[in-house]
């Protein structure tokens, strides 16, 4: 602003405020030196009120003086803690608008307000900050994911408390679905291999074993004592595969008190392949929530920490300083963005995890279906479990 184009602009100041012209005009006290007095943003209101009551014209005129980088010092050094300063750099600034529009000055606002924050955050990768803005990379350690989780999802499951089994060694506590599919059904899955290598197991499993297949499909190979006897010929009769045969085969395994093992073990090879696969989905699906937000890693390393390991020689508990992997994440825009907003409404330092729940956006909660999304997969997984149960 130029000196004639000021001076105009104050004198219609005055004649609007011509209470204000004995609080600045009177005084031999230059304006902008007073400026530099001021103890918080109640005592330079006045002289706010002078350019329209926005601190932004203020810190223009001041800018125009080559002063303005000193008003912000000013603020930060001098007004109280209470007094929001880092809400008023930014207002002073251009304000949030300016900052959503791109028309902020980046290095000042890195300056003075998000170093402030980064001070008081556990980050190793600000980069060099006597040249600039550089990348925030945030440090995880394992089961620290967790911590972006919350809310409910699905049948009521608690996300938060899922996320800590999901991200911990330990993994998902599981409650197994107890899966009643029919037995011809699960025959029928059989790859033409696989339907093969069963016939073949139970002709030498049971070889020549005198069994009570009750059902009427195998009177013909009946003994005269009613029980059918598990020969070599008997199991190939089952080697032609066709639907006929297999559902055949399935009323042999089903229907006969001496293969009742069998087909329990036939059930669990189904059951364990039909619940690891919706166990998998919820393992699947929290990790792309997580990496959604966050991104993938971009690398990893160590860090120190306190943890509560066993003493060998004591036999108890202690907590020693250990070395722990960690993640490292390149999390500058959402941080940045998150930092300029949580400094204006709240104006607090806080790490990273804090900021996301001050503003409730620690909801990660992404919603699984509790069936298998992908039944070939079940069908797939249950054939290679089913030589672990035979």
């Amino acid at each position: 602003m130029g000196a004639f184009l000021f001076a105009k602009y104050l004198y219609i100041v005055m004649k609007l405020f011509p209470n204000l012209y004995n609080i600045i005009l009177e005084q031999s006290t230059p304006w902008y030196e007073k400026v530099f007095q001021s103890e918080d943003h109640e005592s330079l209101w006045p002289l706010i009120k002078l350019f329209g009551g926005d601190i932004h014209e203020m810190y223009k005129a001041l800018d125009s003086m080559g002063k303005g980088e000193d008003f912000l010092i000013h603020i930060m050094k001098f007004w109280p803690y209470d007094d929001q300063p880092l809400r008023h750099i930014i207002d002073a600034l251009g304000g949030i608008r300016d900052w959503n529009n791109g028309k902020m000055d980046n290095d000042l606002l890195n300056q003075y307000v998000i170093d402030p924050y980064l001070d008081d955050m556990r980050y190793i990768g600000w980069g060099d900050k006597g040249t600039g803005f550089d990348r925030i990379i945030l440090e995880l350690m394992p089961g620290e994911e967790a911590e972006f989780f919350g809310g409910y999802g699905g049948r009521s499951y608690d996300c938060d408390e899922l996320a800590k089994q999901i991200f911990s060694e330990e993994g998902l506590e599981w409650e197994p679905y107890d899966i009643d599919e029919k037995l011809e059904d699960l025959i029928e899955m059989l790859s033409p291999e696989n339907y093969i290598k069963l016939v073949r197991y139970i002709g030498i499993e049971f070889q020549n074993e005198e069994v009570d297949a009750w059902r009427e499909e195998f009177d013909e190979v009946r003994e005269e004592n009613g029980n059918v006897i598990i020969t070599p010929r008997f199991m190939n009769g089952f080697l032609t595969d066709n639907e006929s045969i297999r559902y055949t085969l399935a009323v042999l395994i089903g229907n006969t008190p001496e293969l009742a093992d069998l087909e329990i073990e036939i059930r669990n090879a189904y059951s364990r392949a039909w619940n690891d696969v919706v166990m998998n989905q919820y393992h699947a699906e929290f990790q792309k929530a997580f990496h959604d937000f966050l991104g993938k890693p971009i690398g990893e390393g160590t860090t120190s920490t306190y943890k509560d390991v066993m003493n060998h020689e004591t036999g108890k508990n202690e907590y020693k300083n250990v070395k722990v992997p960690v993640k490292y994440f390149d999390v500058t825009d959402r941080a940045r963005a998150m930092i300029v907003r949580h400094a204006h409404e709240v104006d607090s330092p806080e790490d990273f995890l804090s900021m996301i729940r001050e503003f409730d956006m620690n909801t990660l909660c992404p919603q699984v279906d509790e069936y298998p999304y992908d039944e070939e997969e079940v069908t797939d997984l249950f054939q290679d479990y089913l030589w672990d149960y035979l």
